[in-house]
């Protein structure tokens, strides 16, 4: 290469990472050090084909003391460590338990400690034996009604008048494995079992109009409809049949299969690709539904996990759903002769794939051991598998159903279309923090919402800014904080004790508050799918919600020095993540296009921009056109 080719592939190097927002000075400190590294006789290679994505990993790496990223491991272990406290010895076993009311101990979720915590007044769903048919009884007369009322002795009970009676297999609440020995809610947490229903009750007519599956909805779960396809999920898993299902955020995947599993004999085994994700289902089902689930993963201590597959060893295991990661079901051979054990014994009612874009190398969070997951219709072919995700392109889609050996699965998916959310993106001044402090002042002021940061650091600094600077009542939540600290801070966000949270990406695990107005990203997301995912936690009421971003090209730095720390140096997983990354930084800097146009074709649904242009919530680019 003769030096004026060489002096212009420097350029273009550097002209590379101004692109990526990395400062010049950096810029020519990297590249300085990469054409050492190389020596006179690797100049051929100094060009952005061939070293452009080196050159910018390494730029990315000298970076990245100056912030703080998400330890989302160390969370990992502290959430198997939350959940262990569920087993521990202080939770009566009920192998050993006698059946009087007065020696059950239960766990109240309402405190903000973790610790478990005796609570007398609880409320108990009857249940009957696995052996029973499912039989649901609509009461004969025109009087009667679904209710909640209380018991003389402080307890509650479900229905008025006693006529109306649930006798289901589903809700076998008597596990040794489970936090209590009867299904239990807090009476301050009854209204919520007819969610959807303010008044609380329904007709003698509406309970005639429901079908089995609706009523165990009603008497399970509270709510008194289902949302869309998840009763042809739910009715797609009891008649034992493959399922794809795509719901956007806040779509109400999990009902769609731990509905069924309730009902079916037997147990459905869950595998979820993060331990903090488990821990929010275990929780809510074993506590407020009363629906006994458990777990296994490799940092349970030895008795833990001998009591988990004791349980499963029995002829009619009262568990049931079982949560596993993907590492569980792959490679581990004793875990498998359980599963063959449970499908021997027809107790082995389904496999559960959740967030099957794992299982893709195209998804944006691909997991190698999700990959293997292929292998459980291999050795139970007869045995359904349920895929569920909320952000798949096409191609990801077919990759998962080849993946999984479920190409003929029932195919359920719905527009990725949130009419309520308005999209937006504005430049990023250079006082960032007063105009993230005016910007909730002018149009968010007392309303609920979520600022979204990319370091540790910048969680703190936002939230500081806004307590004292703008008198904003604010708490901030990222993977640093101890798990009880993160249990006080989604509290007081829950309960309106504060107005906003300022959050890294290990915020929005197991959240469903319907209410948040607003989701700002004061950094953009990591890619559209993730974007996707975090901004759909505003408007779950349908009400109209708004999603911005604060966009300046430098910090898309700040993102490659993320993806850098957490791929390391699995050189083609960066390669990935910063192709979704790039597609990120389009989204941000388009002038004219639709945004919401570019989310829904990003996941191959075709939308005309009319629609958001004529809508109740045009985005930026829209609403400018329209002008």
């Amino acid at each position: 290469m003769d030096c004026h080719d060489f002096e212009f592939e420097k350029a273009r190097l550097l002209s590379l990472a101004l692109e990526f927002g990395f400062d010049q000075d950096s810029a020519n400190k990297s590249l300085n050090r990469l054409i050492s590294l190389y020596g006179d006789d690797g100049q051929d290679f100094i060009s952005v084909e061939h070293c452009g994505d080196d050159f910018i990993a390494t730029l990315a790496e000298t970076m990245q003391d100056s912030e703080e990223w998400d330890d989302l491991q160390a969370m990992e272990s502290e959430a198997c460590g939350a959940l262990n406290n569920m087993f521990d010895k202080r939770v009566i076993d009920n192998n050993q338990a006698n059946d009087n009311d007065n020696s059950r101990e239960y766990i109240d979720i309402l405190d903000d400690s973790p610790e478990p915590k005796r609570r007398p007044t609880l409320m108990e769903l009857d249940s009957l034996s696995d052996t029973e048919d499912l039989d649901f009884t609509i009461p004969k007369h025109k009087d009667a009604i679904l209710n909640l009322s209380s018991c003389p002795d402080g307890r509650s009970q479900i229905f008025t008048p006693s006529s109306v009676k649930h006798s289901s297999k589903s809700v076998d609440c008597k596990s040794g494995v489970s936090t209590s020995s009867a299904s239990s809610v807090s009476n301050k947490k009854r209204s919520s079992l007819i969610s959807d229903n303010e008044h609380g009750t329904l007709s003698f007519e509406e309970l005639q109009a429901l079908d089995d599956m609706e009523f165990a909805n009603v008497v399970i779960f509270g709510n008194r409809a289902f949302r869309p396809l998840q009763h042809q999920a739910c009715k797609a898993s009891v008649a034992k049949q493959d399922c794809f299902v795509l719901l956007p955020t806040g779509g109400g995947k999990s009902l769609c299969y731990q509905l069924p599993a309730t009902l079916k004999s037997g147990v459905t085994v869950v595998i979820s690709p993060l331990l903090s994700l488990i821990q929010d289902q275990i929780i809510t089902l074993n506590l407020k539904f009363g629906i006994p689930a458990t777990f296994l993963n490799s940092q349970q201590t030895v008795s833990q996990a001998a009591a988990v597959l004791q349980e499963l060893r029995k002829d009619k295991p009262s568990c049931k759903l079982l949560y596993v990661t993907p590492e569980r079901i792959v490679g581990n051979q004793s875990f498998s002769e359980v599963l063959k054990c449970l499908h021997r014994k027809r107790q082995l009612a389904g496999f559960v794939v959740d967030e099957a874009h794992c299982v893709s190398q195209w998804g944006h969070d691909f997991r190698p051991d999700y990959r293997g997951l292929g292998l459980l219709k291999q050795n139970f072919p007869d045995v359904p598998v349920m895929a569920l995700t909320a952000t798949a392109t096409q191609s990801v889609r077919q990759d998962i159903l080849k993946a999984l050996r479920i190409p003929h699965a029932l195919v359920l998916e719905t527009s990725f279309d949130r009419p309520n959310l308005k999209y937006e993106v504005i430049g990023k001044s250079k006082e960032a923090l007063k105009q993230i402090g005016q910007l909730i002042k002018d149009r968010f002021k007392d309303q609920c919402g979520i600022i979204y940061c990319l370091s540790k650091n910048e969680c703190v600094e936002v939230s500081n800014f806004l307590i004292q600077k703008c008198k904003i009542k604010t708490v901030y939540y990222h993977a640093g904080l101890a798990a009880r600290q993160r249990v006080v801070v989604q509290k007081k966000w829950h309960t309106g004790d504060v107005q906003i949270v300022c959050a890294t990406i290990a915020f929005g695990m197991g959240i469903d508050k319907p209410d948040v107005r607003f989701v700002i990203h004061n950094t953009l997301s990591k890619s559209i799918e993730s974007y996707y995912q975090e901004s759909g936690r505003a408007g779950r009421d349908n009400l109209p919600s708004v999603c911005i971003v604060l966009y300046q090209k430098k910090d898309f730095s700040r993102v490659v020095c993320m993806l850098r720390n957490g791929q390391g140096f699995k050189s083609e997983a960066f390669k990935t993540a910063m192709a979704q990354a790039k597609k990120m930084q389009q989204y941000c800097e388009q002038k004219a296009e639709c945004r919401r146009q570019t989310l829904l074709e990003h996941f191959g649904e075709s939308f005309d921009r009319k629609a958001c242009k004529n809508g109740s919530n045009p985005c930026d680019n829209c609403l400018k056109t329209s002008l």
